[in-house]
């Protein structure tokens, strides 16, 4: 799938999410892209609300789309045919993932429209806690998490998002037990005061 039609796809979804006043986000790859670093994905990840869950699986079934897993915070979908890519939604319902969607921005982009997108910390918030919930996925969301914390350091983000905070994430990292892991990628952040402070 090329990029032009993954962002159509975005568009449509986003569009009829919206439609309904349903809360949603970015997240995973297409999020990267927003912040300002490129990364070839087939897929589309969602953050949305845990009550609006019924409604978006009946959004994503007028699509064309077919619920493949439907469990715990997560929905994932695939259009019968495959020709629209896969789509997975994480359902939030605390305070915490609330405030993630409410501190969202929107990031205008020439084909997906207005789409709203999480705060790059969130984004790390929920790799941390993807971490801690599966090891087995470590090696792909540190991958993910350098490149997020290097571009950062290097002052690369879109400015239209926040700073990333390292208080905030040191507070998740102890809830998740990964304190030790962000601890290791957090001089990728200092990387560009260090170089300031040098010269």
């Amino acid at each position: 799938m090329t990029t032009s039609k993954l962002k159509h796809v975005v568009s449509v979804i986003t569009g009829s999410l919206s439609g309904k006043k349903i809360p949603h986000a970015l997240i995973g790859a297409m999020a990267l892209s927003c912040y300002g670093m490129p990364r070839f994905s087939a897929d589309i990840d969602f953050l949305s609300v845990e009550k609006r869950r019924k409604t978006v699986l009946n959004i994503m079934k007028t699509l064309g789309y077919k619920c493949f897993q439907d469990a715990g915070s997560f929905a994932q979908f695939d259009s019968e045919l495959g020709v629209y890519g896969k789509v997975d939604f994480m359902f939030v319902s605390t305070d915490d993932g609330l405030a993630m969607l409410k501190r969202s921005r929107d990031f205008n982009d020439e084909i997906m429209g207005m789409v709203p997108v999480v705060q790059p910390t969130d984004y790390a918030v929920l790799k941390l806690m993807a971490i801690g919930n599966n090891p087995d996925r470590t090696a792909h969301d540190t991958a993910d998490l350098e490149l997020l914390f290097k571009a950062a350091g290097e002052n690369l983000l879109n400015p239209i998002f926040d700073p990333i905070n390292i208080d905030q994430l040191q507070i998740f990292a102890q809830r998740f037990q990964v304190v030790n892991h962000l601890n290791r990628l957090i001089p990728l952040l200092k990387k560009r005061n260090h170089r300031q402070k040098m010269g």
